[in-house]
């Protein structure tokens, strides 16, 4: 047995012995040189391309298996010009011998040098590599097993002076990446190693240039099913045409787990900087290899000055009435995400003195479906607008031109692309200069139909409801509005609103109103509905109508003008009425005020496109006008008085008939004479007639 064993060894010893020598030996009795044109035919035989081995290929056998390349050419495709499609100066690959023996694969490190790859498609959409593609692997042949390496070691991979372009003709983008440089440490599983990658990158679309670097220390498991990326750094300097602002550095800071087994990423530190920002958060990855991937984390921003992010972003920051806003701003939130939705829990933001609450969640990203729950808890929106003109400052607004310098033309695509679901709840709201409080609504937009109901708010004493709908499905929008408003304190709603309270009183309004148009000038010009108001215990000021026609009396009878000492105004106990709206004409045919003094009823038009008024009262007098500042005027009391309102918005007229007036009261007084005549004639001839018959009787 023993003598066997020996003759066995010895039979090893000799087999080795011959692969050493043959391994010596071979590179001096086999010359790889003697192949290139062999090797250039069939690559033009399969491909069609021409390659070029211009330098000497170097073939080293032992202890390492080498493989040395010096510069080489492959031609383009067809079409794609005379460069070739890729070429490269030297590439050295150098694996041991003698462990491969026992399946353990140790590599010397791969050096690569001068590689310049040039990929791009023409105006038609071809690229330059599909001619390359070979048949597909048979499914039987792809799910192959190979056989298992026991073991695994780089010595590193070198990679210098690179360079690889894509142009895209039918695109017109052209994007390079040059003096690319990309090493690693030894590569062994188990263990760590560095990693160094830089470039400079740029491109025409958009049109920047810039330099690229990555860093960190990588370590791969020895199962190779998980890789881990510690100190990971990435810094971005990027410039132009293209860049917000022109300029962009960016930095990253994490650390990446991936396990390929259990099919999860995790980042337990994300550090961003850019642009002023500094966001922190982490992230987790689980199904990465997965049809459904899902990834969670957290976002934090820490405190920012939005004008100077603005100005880094190259846009003009927004001239607003109060030039404190944009000034600090802030953010945390939960996020979560997969390839069909990304949510926003948890979210916080504040914007100077405003906080806002709630989650905002993203379905389908090819269609987005928006829902969103969202609480805030004060907004002062006139501090962000901008700073009124002069004209606006020398006259007091209408409601009308403050609706339409508060309201733009709709944005009708964007309308019809969104769907959108969710609530909004203000603790307190300022917005052209009207306050209100627990404000309210709820949002549904899809299709082009958009709906704001129910919308409340607490405003003046009393409520505001309102159900709004801008239906954009065709190609003219139309705007709905059926809105109510109970119990409000009209002359401070009016004084906040056009800077006037020219109507005092509890007011109770209620309108159905549509329109048709995208701009509000549209939307006034096709307005038609109906709409109802009661106004209580209050005044119309800017026009005392017993003043007024005490001064016509006066001024007819040739009198010098009574002193008046009293407020411009004519107070009521209840002014209603109701009104129809054709092609923004509002019609109102049963105004009705009542007070101690007067009963006036109206009727009339005005237009709110071209903001005139044309309209009639008619008073009575029914008591004493010495609580307006006059006495007397007997002789018009119970007759009708009337006072015709035209002029516009901000300049109304008013012009009293006191001479009808007159001619009404005179004509009447000369009536009840004629009736007092009669009464005393007929007493006269009853007297007479009951004395004659007192006569015959005697």
């Amino acid at each position: 047995m023993g003598k066997l064993i020996k003759i066995i060894l010895g039979l090893v010893g000799v087999i080795i012995l011959l692969v050493v020598v043959l391994a010596i030996a071979l590179p001096f009795l086999v010359d790889p040189n003697d192949y290139k044109d062999r090797i250039a035919t069939l690559v033009e035989e399969k491909t069609g391309r021409t390659l070029a081995i211009e330098g000497d290929i170097g073939l080293s056998v032992f202890p390492w298996l080498g493989l040395d390349i010096g510069p080489t050419r492959l031609s383009n495709a067809e079409g794609f010009g005379e460069q070739p499609m890729a070429s490269m100066e030297k590439v050295q690959v150098r694996v041991k011998l003698v462990p491969l023996l026992s399946k353990q694969l140790e590599m010397d490190t791969v050096k690569l040098d001068g590689l310049r790859l040039r990929l791009g498609k023409d105006a038609s959409g071809r690229n330059n590599w599909q001619d390359l593609q070979g048949e597909p692997v048979a499914e039987k042949e792809a799910e192959a097993p190979g056989t298992a390496l026991a073991g695994l070691a780089i010595g590193g991979v070198q990679v210098t002076d690179a360079e690889v372009l894509w142009e895209d003709k039918a695109a017109g983008s052209r994007y390079v990446i040059d003096d690319l440089a990309f090493s690693t440490g030894a590569i062994e599983p188990g263990k760590a190693f560095d990693l160094d990658l830089q470039f400079l990158v740029e491109s025409t679309e958009p049109a920047m240039a810039g330099h690229f670097d990555l860093q960190g220390e990588v370590l791969v498991a020895s199962s190779l099913q998980a890789v881990d990326i510690n100190g990971t750094s990435l810094k971005l300097d990027l410039k132009g045409a293209g860049i917000p602002g022109e300029q962009i550095d960016l930095a990253l800071a994490t650390d990446i787990a991936l396990d390929l087994e259990a099919q999860t990423l995790n980042m337990p530190q994300l550090i961003v900087e850019t642009l002023g920002l500094k966001l922190t958060g982490n992230a987790s990855g689980s199904a990465i290899g997965g049809d459904d991937p899902r990834f969670k984390g957290t976002l934090a921003i820490d405190e920012f000055v939005p004008r100077k992010v603005i100005k880094a972003l190259g846009q003009a920051v927004p001239e607003t009435a109060d030039a404190a806003v944009l000034g600090k701003a802030g953010a945390r939130l939960d996020w979560e995400a997969s390839t069909r939705h990304a949510a926003a829990t948890s979210l916080k933001f504040q914007l100077d003195d405003t906080t806002l609450n709630g989650s905002v969640r993203i379905d389908e990203f090819s269609k987005p479906a928006i829902g969103f729950k969202l609480q805030a808890d004060q907004l002062d929106l006139d501090r962000y607008l901008p700073p009124p003109s002069e004209d606006s400052k020398a006259v007091a607004a209408t409601p009308a031109a403050a609706a339409a310098g508060g309201a733009g033309a709709l944005p009708v695509d964007a309308l019809r692309g969104l769907n959108l679901s969710g609530t909004l709840k203000l603790a307190s709201l300022k917005a052209y200069n009207l306050r209100s409080t627990d404000i309210e609504f709820t949002v549904k937009a899809n299709n082009g139909l958009l709906r704001i109901n129910p919308a409340g708010a607490k405003m003046y004493g009393g409520q505001y409801r309102g159900d709004i709908t801008v239906d954009a499905r065709k190609d003219t929008p139309v705007l709905s509005l059926n809105e109510k408003v109970s119990g409000v304190q009209a002359g401070p709603l009016l004084k906040d609103l056009t800077g006037d309270d020219k109507l005092l009183g509890t007011a109770n309004l209620q309108a159905t109103l549509k329109g048709r148009g995208a701009t509000p000038e549209q939307l006034r010009q096709t307005l038609n509905g109906n709409a109802a108001f009661a106004f209580t215990d209050g005044a119309v000021k800017g026009v005392n109508i017993a003043s007024l026609i005490r001064n016509a009396q006066a001024k007819l009878k040739g009198q010098p003008i009574p002193s008046d000492n009293l407020p411009n105004q004519t107070d009521f106990a209840e002014l209603r009425g109701t009104a129809t709206v054709t092609n923004g004409v509002v019609r109102n045919n049963d105004l009705s005020l009542q007070s101690p003094l007067l009963r006036v009823t109206g009727e009339g038009e005005v237009s709110l496109p071209e903001e005139t008024i044309d309209y009639l009262l008619t008073t009575k007098i029914v008591g004493s006008i010495e609580g307006q500042g006059g006495k007397g005027l007997a002789e018009l009391k119970g007759v009708a008085i009337p006072v015709r309102i035209g002029g516009t918005f901000s300049k109304p007229s008013y012009t009293p008939d006191i001479g009808a007036a007159l001619s009404e009261g005179a004509k009447a007084k000369v009536e009840e004479k004629v009736e007092e005549k009669k009464e005393e004639l007929k007493q006269k001839v009853e007297d007479k007639l009951q004395d004659k018959l007192k006569g015959l009787f005697k």
